[in-house]
């Protein structure tokens, strides 16, 4: 199909079932890994994405399970250090893990995002921003390497307000010593989403 022609004028009614938010989706479940006890989400989309996400959770030593249309999920004592490459080069919002994995373990090493490298798709504020915290990156182009002993709060300016970089550094930061403030941070509603799970959750965001 070369075009799509669309003629107006028609009355429209009816209604549609909307799934929750796959943006909003992602990073919650990341942050689940941060929390004790049950999390349970509800509205979550029944996507590939999300479903990928639920593997790369259950490779980290996490419990999932469905309760009808609400999403369980306990996050292990301890987590798991490997994740399966086929979960992490498959999506591109993989890389969201990187600010809880260092926040729990104090290390990471993944494959990159999406099979993406830093110049193809950037990553580098990511980066930049968890650099800050204290975070020492590894020069490897094949996967990405990452320690750090404490992480520490920061100043962290972002060029420009990158909804990703913005929630890596929120889910590293909550578990950082002291104060992080992130200046022209991305304000989507995911980011708020995200915020208010965290501060639910006994984080103390404001800004949001």
């Amino acid at each position: 199909m070369s075009a799509i022609h669309i003629i107006g004028g028609k009355k429209l009614k009816g209604s549609i079932y909307l799934q929750g938010s796959k943006n909003a989706a992602l990073p919650i479940l990341a942050a689940t890994l941060l929390t004790e006890g049950v999390c349970v989400l509800e509205h979550c989309p029944h996507i590939a994405d999300v479903n990928e996400m639920l593997e790369i959770l259950r490779d980290l030593g996490a419990k999932v399970w469905a309760d009808g249309e609400k999403l369980c999920v306990v996050a292990p004592e301890n987590l798991n250090v490997h994740i399966d490459a086929k979960h992490i080069i498959s999506m591109r919002s993989s890389i969201i893990l990187l600010g809880v994995l260092l926040a729990e373990n104090g290390f990471v090493s993944m494959e990159y995002p999406g099979g993406c490298v830093i110049g193809e798709r950037p990553i580098d504020m990511h980066i930049l921003g968890l650099q800050k915290m204290g975070c020492i990156f590894e020069n490897d182009t094949k996967v990405l390497q990452a320690h750090v002993r404490r992480l520490q709060g920061a100043k962290i300016f972002l060029k420009f307000p990158s909804v990703g970089a913005t929630e890596n550094i929120i889910l590293a930061a909550v578990k950082a010593k002291g104060t992080t403030v992130i200046c022209g941070a991305a304000k989507e509603p995911e980011i708020v989403h995200l915020c208010n799970f965290l501060n639910c959750c006994g984080a103390k965001i404001k800004g949001a």
